[in-house]
């Protein structure tokens, strides 16, 4: 118990007093079985991380699985010191080779193995567990892809490794020192779990980039859409800055579908209502875009596609879209009632509010202000009076992808 103290205490910050109170009294009633002197000592010196700075969010996320999982050994730590600086790097980078390596450990999943959520390893990497339930023909090239990609992408030091190692010292748990030194005297190689933890824990995931870990959902039901061979529209909504555009481009990357932006289907203005600012998509022609867009993307045909530009205050040239077996529409409002009959999977995307207020102001910058006065605003009044997300939605929280 002294050890998992040390790994869990710090001093308090007045920032977090909040969170904090919060914490001492759920460890406080938690475990009526602790010490009372143990209980407060605990709930008094809860400490969350800060955003931006790698190394504190990696101190933290070592308390984490430090009290998630208590079988634990020093070299179990080493492996997520490792994970958390070169991710999947030291695997291969052939994505069919990746492919077989996962189908052959999904076919080998227990059938009652815990599917936790994606787990952070921190520097914006994520442990995604493999799903015993899930269509492993579909999910394991998909899962490859997104491996290859965080590969391509993500890429760590060797003097990155050394500070989080210097996280590591500080834990002080038996044996940590002299196993850090033997990893080091090896040239601090990729690391396995041990074998207390294997049997404890059971662990099967892969090391993916948040964003792509916390999306996977939403990839895989695109996956089963494609292969169900007939024309399908998947929607994605939310609120501003979660992340939308963001979404339907990896889903463009990786399946070759075409996206249907409902930024392009703005009324002019001299089409809207007086009161257009207090109607649910009183901005929107909903119905051109249903009629040039979506009707013709569900039947799989060609879509001739007319978008509107406000700054510019005309239309610009019609582009032929030729018909691929999943189209994306997206944006605000595209989950309408007047539209969400047309889809066969809908996806809304969230994130709390100080999260959107970072992001939509390194974004948008002097805008930012609109954002506030108006377009959020305008964006919660249609959540609010057409039931959006509705109960058939799959959510996405993203407060933590980027």
């Amino acid at each position: 118990l002294f050890v998992r103290v040390r790994i869990l205490l710090r001093l308090p910050t007045k920032k977090q007093l909040f969170v904090r109170k919060a914490a001492f009294f759920m460890i406080y009633f938690k475990f009526p079985d602790f010490p009372l002197t143990t209980r407060i000592f605990c709930g008094l010196s809860v400490r969350l991380p800060k955003r931006g700075d790698p190394l504190e969010n990696f101190e933290y996320i070592v308390q984490q699985h430090a009290a998630r999982y208590p079988d634990m050994q020093p070299q179990d730590f080493g492996k997520l010191a490792y994970q958390s600086e070169f991710g999947p790097a030291h695997l291969s980078q052939n994505v069919d080779e990746l492919t077989a390596s996962l189908l052959r450990e999904w076919a080998a999943l227990p059938a009652d193995s815990t599917v936790h959520p994606p787990e952070p390893a921190g520097n914006g990497l994520c442990r995604l567990y493999l799903d015993p339930h899930a269509d492993a023909s579909l999910a394991a090239p998909l899962l490859a892809k997104l491996m290859h990609r965080t590969m391509q992408e993500h890429h760590g030091t060797a003097d990155g490794l050394r500070r989080r190692i210097a996280v590591l010292q500080t834990l002080q748990l038996p044996d940590m020192q002299a196993w850090l030194d033997h990893w080091e005297q090896e040239g601090f190689p990729p690391v396995h779990h041990s074998e207390a933890y294997r049997a404890a824990c059971r662990p099967h995931y892969r090391l993916l980039r948040a964003d792509l870990a916390g999306y996977f959902p939403a990839l895989l039901a695109a996956a089963r859409l494609i292969q169900g061979g007939k024309p399908a529209v998947l929607a994605i909504d939310g609120r501003c800055g979660s992340g939308k555009s963001s979404l339907a481009q990896l889903l463009h990357e990786l399946f070759g579908c075409n996206v249907l932006h409902m930024d392009d289907f703005y009324l002019p203005f001299d089409e809207r209502a007086p009161d257009w600012t207090d109607r649910p998509a009183g901005n929107i022609n909903l119905s051109r875009f249903r009629n040039e867009a979506l009707a013709p993307a569900a039947a799989g045909q060609s879509i001739l596609y007319r978008a509107y530009s406000c700054q510019q205050g005309r239309y610009r040239d019609t582009a032929p879209l030729s018909p691929t077996p999943l189209t994306v529409a997206e944006g605000s409002y595209s989950h309408h009632p007047a539209l969400a009959d047309a889809y066969q999977c809908k996806v809304f995307l969230t994130c709390p509010d100080a999260v959107q207020a970072r992001r939509l102001q390194a974004r948008e910058g002097s805008h930012y202000a609109a954002f506030v006065d108006r377009w959020i605003p305008m964006e919660e009044l249609y959540f609010r009076a057409c039931g959006v997300p509705s109960s058939d939605t799959m959510v996405i929280d993203t407060g933590d992808f980027f």
